[in-house]
């Protein structure tokens, strides 16, 4: 019996000085926390509020302090908690806490960043799709001179289900980043889409290793979370690069006295490689950089006035990429096998197709140059965007003489939208074309978005539709729902969740 008795006066001694947690008749509770970056004193734990019961027992309890914490310099939301003092008893301080921020995900981080740089932030985004396609053409030709059909669409799909994890780990300059993608025209696989660790020398200066975006082309280095219509632009999908792996450096000009501008250059195993083995790569390397400029403030995230900014803002920008590609027979690897499929000519014919330049010839190496201009306004809800592609393949060898030495083709997509309800409601329209020797590939759209989010900033959770009238396609593009001999009207409607 003593033994028990023991056990609960030990429980009830707790109970007391859990006061703040607990609540009862005939315990004492004690105030509400402090503001923070205020220390409870002594008096305001030891007096009981008025109404309240008096203590169980006849003498005052020990005082109890709670520390003060401010909030911590090196992530927002972060705490670092003062020393307790000489305080009898005291909260201590956790080296790690749990939460989640918006569009930033859930996360585990440490209360000290400084001492202990480790944190973790898991985010998602899904968009769920419905496509509809109307042909007006049965069939289309290409270059080679095979005929393919054009088909009618009916269906739904998950274009992009991802799955983020960021944040910092040895070094408070150390940050990570690993999206793991997956899509229901993907055959239900999930990809490593894109993994790195940069390392923050200064603002001006940011080393980055992994897996990336080549540096090039505004549209395809904005997250398409952020597009104007439901996924990017004809153009843009034809002349992009893509993820590769290797080197990059970035950085904005402000910490050398020159605000506004930012860079980014990238080197690394090719333009657009990220699904090619080793043995597929040959021994050359590509390059792309790119520069833009807000001269009037900054432009923001995405392309739309989502901020309603009461002045124009206006983005400038150019980007350049150069890749090489040898022939590889010799290796029993085909020209185009993977990512290097991504070079089609402007009638849609894939590049390393036989009989894609000459009848009987198949193409065994290239060099290929890049360059877009793109610019950018948003002012009173109204925005408008606009970039111009060049593109030049040069050096074509065949495993016969081709007729010709190098392609060029151009391109441009010019876009255009306004809020109706500020922060909830826009409509938007584009048109874009690409222009070679093979001919011309048009596409005109109109749409609109609605953010259903909470208005915290919230430009991710939106539903979006728009309409797209196709003529003769020149890209293949399971992301723009577009392929190549496409002849048509195309319906997509997308909801899209993120956080």
């Amino acid at each position: 019996m003593r033994l028990w008795a023991n056990l609960i006066g030990l429980l009830a001694g707790a109970v007391l000085l859990a006061g703040p947690h607990v609540q009862g008749e005939g315990l004492r509770r004690l105030p509400p926390p402090a503001e923070p970056g205020t220390a409870v004193t002594e008096a305001e734990v030891a007096t009981p509020p008025a109404g309240e019961p008096p203590p169980l027992a006849p003498t005052a309890a020990p005082a109890v302090r709670l520390a003060a914490y401010t909030p911590g310099p090196a992530e927002p939301g972060a705490f670092s908690f003062a020393p307790c003092g000489d305080a009898p008893f005291c909260v201590p301080a956790p080296a790690y806490e749990v939460g989640a921020e918006f569009n930033r995900g859930l996360f585990i981080r440490s209360t000290d960043l400084q001492a202990r740089p480790f944190a973790l932030y898991a985010g998602g985004r899904v968009q769920l799709r419905y496509v509809g396609f109307t042909r007006v053409v049965e069939a289309w030709t290409d270059n080679a001179g095979v005929t393919r059909t054009v088909r009618n669409r009916n269906q739904f799909d998950v274009e992009r289900a991802r799955l983020n994890l960021s944040g910092t780990a040895v070094s408070p300059n150390l940050r990570y980043l690993f999206i793991f993608d997956a899509d229901g025209d993907g055959g239900s696989l999930v990809d490593g889409l894109a993994f790195h660790f940069t390392y923050e020398v200064n603002r001006a200066l940011r080393l980055r290793l992994g897996r990336w975006k080549a540096a090039a082309h505004r549209e395809w280095l904005l997250s398409s979370r952020y597009s104007r219509m439901v996924d990017r632009s004809l153009a843009t999908e034809f002349f992009r690069v893509g993820f590769t792996d290797g080197l990059w450096l970035l950085g904005d000009f402000n910490a050398l006295g020159v605000d506004g501008w930012h860079y980014e250059a990238s080197l690394t195993n090719g333009l657009r490689t990220s699904s090619r083995d080793s043995v597929n790569l040959d021994d050359n390397l590509g390059a792309a950089v790119t520069l833009r400029c807000d001269p009037l403030g900054p432009y923001g995230p995405g392309v739309v006035d989502y901020a309603g900014n009461t002045s124009p803002v206006v983005r400038l920008g150019a980007s350049f990429a150069y890749d090489k590609s040898d022939d590889r027979s010799d290796a029993g690897v085909a020209f185009g096998l993977g990512d290097d499929g991504f070079l089609r000519l402007s009638d849609g014919t894939r590049l390393a197709d036989p009989g894609a330049l000459a009848p009987g010839l198949t193409l065994l190496g290239d060099r290929v140059l890049l360059a877009a201009v793109d610019a950018g306004i948003k002012y009173r809800g109204w925005s408008a965007s606009c970039e111009v592609f060049w593109r030049s393949i040069q050096d074509l060898t065949a495993d016969g003489p081709l007729p010709i030495g190098k392609i060029n083709d151009t391109g441009y997509h010019i876009e255009v939208g306004r809020f109706l309800i500020a922060k909830r409601l826009d409509v938007n329209a584009r048109v874009s074309q690409v222009t070679g020797p093979q001919g011309d590939s048009l596409a005109y759209a109109a749409g609109f978005n609605v953010y259903w989010g909470d208005g915290r900033d919230d430009r991710v959770n939106k539903f979006a539709f728009d309409v797209t009238r196709v003529q003769r396609s020149a890209i293949n593009s399971t992301q723009a729902d577009i392929f190549a001999g496409d002849d048509g009207v195309l319906f997509r409607a997308q909801t899209q969740i993120g956080f």
